[in-house]
């Protein structure tokens, strides 16, 4: 039986901020490409409804050409309550203005999921679950975090149906009338047990570091405070404001540098600061606990906890949520094909990249996330498509002019024979 082949300049794989935020700018520079996904899909499905975005509503805008349409404008279109600062974005909104993006600069998303990627004469062939294989020169990754969650080692003790991680919501509605415990500090963490906490739900949380901590809330900041800490999208300091404004020098740092700020110690477990009055107070925080072991028992989980101290302590619960975040290892994303995988040079497990976010096997790109081991922590954010968005469809566009007198002779559409 013949299989549908096609053949793309750029094939842009996840349709989120990233993907959605490169593919106008390709779409402005009239650079051939497809792009692959649920348009915002990891935002509708994998983060709970009601959940409020932690970075400042006016650093969360994704990327056109004329930076014309950000969340400020999407929401004074539609009338909507908006400050820079002072006001908290709401996920809905978020997702909301994504889509509107989608809509208005890519509007021909194809909502389908690649299944591999391998290596072929001179272009990358992806396959999709709908059957179909596409032969690209250029495959960009987009893919977000959600392939990467990290589970403690603990979690493999206990059965799926009594333990899940953060970002498997989505609906809380399966939770209900039962006994949770929250494993984790940061934001996932505090959202997920404030908003489970006022659907009715006993919940707890339980970290071990001694104290929870919470972004500063919006407050004037005097030209002193600007000029000692300025203001960036991905948090105030000197350190913070140069990594937001120029990644593509971090791309020549050292390696262990690159590594050191990707994990910058001021991005660490930290709730929203219009989360703190929902959580302090008013949900129980077991502080300090390491996790000795876990078990079951009576089909409940049994924590055995232990503090600084020594002290031990049992909890039970109907359910444990591991809100321990994410670590990228792209040797899990299993749509990679074994002989494309082993010609990649990954840092720290993220593809070591150029820069122009190429991997080590000639083609093949990442952004979003995966990047921030060579582009840094502004990778981590929504404010970081600007760059990638911009860099990128600017070298694509000049990279593949070269090949359009030969592309013009090519046929689009071929059927290849098993």
């Amino acid at each position: 039986m013949a299989r549908s082949s096609t053949f793309v300049d750029v094939a842009i794989i996840g349709a989120g901020p990233y993907g959605l935020s490169l593919a106008a700018h390709l779409r402005r520079r009239a650079v051939e490409h497809r792009i692959f996904g649920e348009p915002m899909g990891p935002w509708k499905t994998n983060m709970p409804p009601g959940m409020l975005l932690k970075s400042y509503p006016w650093a969360t805008s994704l990327s056109d050409p004329d930076s014309e349409f950000d969340l400020k404008r999407f929401c004074a279109e539609r009338a909507l309550p908006y400050h820079d600062e002072l006001m908290p974005l709401p996920l809905s909104r978020f997702v909301d203005y994504g889509e509107a993006f989608q809509s208005r600069y890519v509007p021909a998303v194809e909502r389908k999921a690649l299944i591999g990627l391998e290596p072929g004469a001179g272009f990358l062939r992806a396959t999709f679950d709908d059957g179909e294989t596409v032969e690209a020169r250029r495959v960009v990754v987009s893919i977000g975090l959600s392939p990467f969650k990290r589970l403690p080692p603990e979690a493999a003790l206990l059965p799926a149906e009594l333990c899940s991680h953060s970002s498997e919501y989505g609906s809380l509605d399966g939770l209900d009338g039962r006994e949770v415990v929250v494993v984790g500090s940061g934001s996932s963490a505090s959202d997920l047990a404030a908003l489970i906490h006022e659907r009715g739900i006993s919940v707890s949380l339980v970290a071990r570091r001694p104290k929870l901590q919470f972004a500063d809330g919006p407050r004037h900041r005097s030209w002193l405070s600007r000029a000692i800490a300025p203001m960036s999208g991905i948090g105030h300091g000197w350190t913070l404001a140069t990594c937001a404004k120029y990644p593509q020098l971090i791309q020549h740092l050292s390696k262990d540098l690159r590594i050191r700020l990707a994990n910058h110690r001021a991005l660490g477990p930290l709730g929203g600061a219009f989360v703190r009055d929902r959580v302090v107070g008013k949900i129980p925080a077991l502080l300090g606990q390491e996790i000795r072991h876990v078990g079951t028992h009576n089909g409940k989980v049994m924590l055995n906890l232990v503090d600084p101290c020594g002290a031990e302590r049992l909890m039970k619960a109907d359910h444990v949520i591991f809100a321990t975040g994410y670590k990228i290892d792209v040797s899990r994303l299993r749509f990679l094909n074994p002989a494309l995988l082993q010609h990649l040079q990954l840092v720290d497990g993220a593809p070591q990249l150029s820069a122009h976010y190429e991997t080590t096997v000639p083609g093949l790109h990442f952004i979003g996330p995966a990047a921030a081991n060579s582009f840094g922590p502004v990778c981590r954010f929504v404010c970081g498509t600007d760059h990638s968005a911009r860099h990128l469809a600017r070298h694509l566009s000049a990279v593949l002019a070269r090949y359009r007198p030969a592309l013009q002779l090519r046929p689009l559409d071929r059927t290849v024979l098993p």
